[in-house]
């Protein structure tokens, strides 16, 4: 009886030593410790910049833009010049550019009125050109081409023109600005090659100076001009009128 008791005994010490050792093993974590973070300052650090692969330096840029520029030829410009015009009078400025002809050649195909200038410019196969008053109310501009964008030949004359209408007296300004077209990095760029400036006279003949004339103003001049003498006569004559009356009274008395 007492072995048996034992025996329980032994079996029971057993298998209260196999649950506690896996109490023991299942609460230890399985998970790894995680690492101590560095404690913020509150603002992320900016991340260096590096330029981007295969990027050129401004100056390299610069020396491209240079290396473009140089890649133009010369050519002839000739233009008229006009050197007075009457208020309200219409005429025509006419440019002309050929790369083949001479100065001398070139200035008599100008058909247009006036003085006719020459310069070598620099150009491009395709260029631009435009006329500007200083004084927007001093003309009206009309280009006779539909644009001012032009491809230019070698060899044939390219042509530009404007009506140019007088619109206010006194010395006026215009200008003629030429461009050439200029491509870097695949975009179209205006380039200005060289600026003409010219005063015009704009005279103003003695008819319209008349048909301006605010006639109102000066016929409410002019009738008061002849009212206030004919309004003092009658004043006049009214006062010696009746110094004379009592004199005639006394007389029939």
């Amino acid at each position: 009886m007492q072995k048996a008791f034992r025996s329980i005994l032994f079996v029971v010490a057993v298998l209260f030593f196999i649950v506690s050792c896996g109490q023991v093993a299942t609460s230890v974590p399985l998970t790894p410790t995680p690492a101590i973070a560095a404690p913020s300052t509150g603002t992320a650090a900016p991340a260096p910049t590096a330029p981007a692969p295969g990027t050129p330096s401004v100056a390299d840029q610069l020396a491209q833009i240079d290396s473009i520029l140089q890649q133009s030829i010369n050519a002839n410009i000739a233009y008229n010049k006009p050197q007075s015009m009457l208020l309200d009078e219409t005429t025509t400025v006419e440019l002309l550019l050929n790369p083949s002809l001479s100065p001398q050649a070139l200035s008599t195909q100008v058909t247009a009125s006036g003085q006719v200038a020459s310069a070598s410019v620099q150009i491009t196969p395709r260029m631009k050109a435009t006329l500007l008053s200083d004084d927007p109310q001093a003309f009206s501009i009309q280009p006779v081409q539909n644009d001012p964008e032009q491809l230019v030949s070698g060899t044939e004359t390219t042509r530009w023109a404007w009506e140019v209408t007088a619109r206010k007296s006194g010395t006026q300004r215009l200008t003629l600005i030429l461009y050439r077209l200029v491509q870097f990095q695949g975009q179209d760029y205006w380039r200005e090659v060289k600026s003409y400036q010219d005063d015009i006279e704009v005279k103003v003949t003695f008819t319209k100076r008349i048909g301006s004339l605010d006639w109102g103003w000066i016929a409410g001049i002019l009738l008061t001009a002849l009212l206030i003498p004919a309004f003092w006569r009658w004043m006049d004559q009214r006062r010696k009128k009746a110094a004379s009356n009592p004199k005639k009274k006394s007389l029939r008395s």
